[in-house]
């Protein structure tokens, strides 16, 4: 782990002085930054871009937890162009039309019906890795390869979307990310990001409209068809849902696979004992969402002056709540930047934490469960290469682009 005095060498000349806040060099430098921010500036206004940062676990376990300080409507804090996409959408509104949206989507996206994928996953990932295991090079890239294409296929046919349009669906998920900068707020990634967005919320309205027409035996019928005392989903809401599984629900699988095997890697009593079977692949998982949060971070909106430590964020701000520092908050987790299994204090934030609870992490989990367990039973042994890893360089993920490994079968 890099020391925070050798942070400064890899700064950009901003005015805040932080080092760039992405993890393409696998985290060194904003985890040795997060870590003094933690000591020093739990709560911290960051004057280039008029934002605060939380970085304290009970400080963010606050924040998720408290939706009428902390509310997640854009529209106090955004101007109307950067926030109205965002209307109806569940990670954007608060008690209590979240708990009839929530109740509505969840009627249809039961955790009965994803662990009845399990099969189809498995059947997936053999697929992909037909094309792969027959290299006789003896290695393939495990993110571009499998991790990558794995959830968009999955959430396509969950959708009940065509296969012909996988193509598209592929490019509007790696646009999504693909711009490469440190700052979430900066005009060209958002130009980039909407654009994408516009696109894509054109082309799921489309098909939530022909399933209203047209029901199928689809996750989009499924919506369609949800009704609590009466009430359903509009054509919008079903829209705002299917383009955040395949946006995050996409992003979140192929980081918690590609980092779940770069972490047996790194950790070889580990990854003897998952090919042994005597280790279960759900700790394995669950502290790598703790070691390496898929998403770093979440946003809220401050409705009333806030007092956190020595500070006080004023009402109508908006909030970074950095999940991936709670995570290695050593107020919480002991040796908090070792991956370790069998931690008993302490829960993860790595799918967020109270009403905005990631709906899709069973997803993430079945689909992450699947490939492992087939990478066990078609090869004999999987080695990453560890110098030649490649992650994003867009803000808000930590997840790899590129995990050369080595195989036998």
């Amino acid at each position: 782990m890099t020391e925070l005095s050798d942070v400064s060498a890899q700064r950009t000349p901003r005015d805040s002085g932080t080092p760039r806040l992405t993890f393409a060099d696998g985290g060194t430098a904003v985890l040795a930054w997060l870590r003094g921010m933690r000591d020093d500036q739990p709560a911290w206004f960051d004057e280039s871009n008029g934002t605060w940062s939380l970085f304290r676990y009970n400080d963010i376990v606050r924040a998720l937890r408290d939706t009428d300080t902390f509310c997640s409507d854009p529209s106090r804090s955004l101007p109307p162009e950067l926030s109205e996409n965002a209307e109806g959408s569940m990670v954007s509104i608060d008690p209590p039309r979240h708990g009839r949206l929530r109740g509505l989507v969840s009627h249809a996206f039961t955790p009965r019906l994803v662990e009845q994928l399990g099969p189809r996953i498995e059947g997936i990932v053999d697929d992909l890795l037909d094309r792969v295991l027959a290299d006789r090079s003896g290695r393939f890239d495990l993110v571009g390869d499998l991790a990558y294409e794995l959830p968009v296929i999955v959430i396509g046919e969950l959708l009940g979307l065509p296969a012909s349009d996988r193509d598209f669906l592929v490019r509007c998920a790696d646009e999504f990310y693909a711009v490469e900068h440190d700052d979430p707020f900066n005009g060209e990634y958002m130009e980039s990001m909407q654009s994408t967005l516009d696109e894509l919320n054109a082309y799921m309205l489309d098909h939530a409209r022909l399933r209203r027409r047209e029901p199928a035996d689809d996750l989009m019928t499924a919506l369609a068809l949800a009704e609590i005392e009466g009430e359903r989903l509009s054509d919008r809401e079903i829209r705002n849902f299917a383009v955040l599984l395949l946006t995050a629900g996409h992003i979140t699988t192929t980081a918690l696979l590609g980092n779940t095997v770069l972490s047996l890697g790194e950790n070889p009593d580990v990854m003897a004992a998952w090919r042994a079977g005597t280790v279960d692949p759900a700790p394995v998982m669950e502290e790598v969402l703790r070691h390496r949060s898929p998403f770093t971070e979440v946003y809220r909106f401050t409705t009333t002056d806030v007092e956190i430590g020595d500070a006080v964020i004023p009402a109508d701000q908006l909030v970074r709540v950095w999940l991936v520092s709670g995570n290695r908050d050593e107020r919480q987790f002991a040796d908090p930047d070792e991956f370790r299994l069998g931690r008993t204090t302490g829960r993860h934030l790595g799918f967020g934490m109270g009403i905005h609870y990631c709906l899709g992490a069973g997803l993430a989990r079945v689909e992450t469960t699947a490939a492992l367990r087939v990478l066990s039973r078609r090869t004999a042994e999987i080695t990453p290469v560890l110098d030649e890893l490649k992650f994003y360089d867009a803000p808000g993920i930590f997840c790899l682009r590129s995990l050369p490994v080595t195989f036998h079968r």
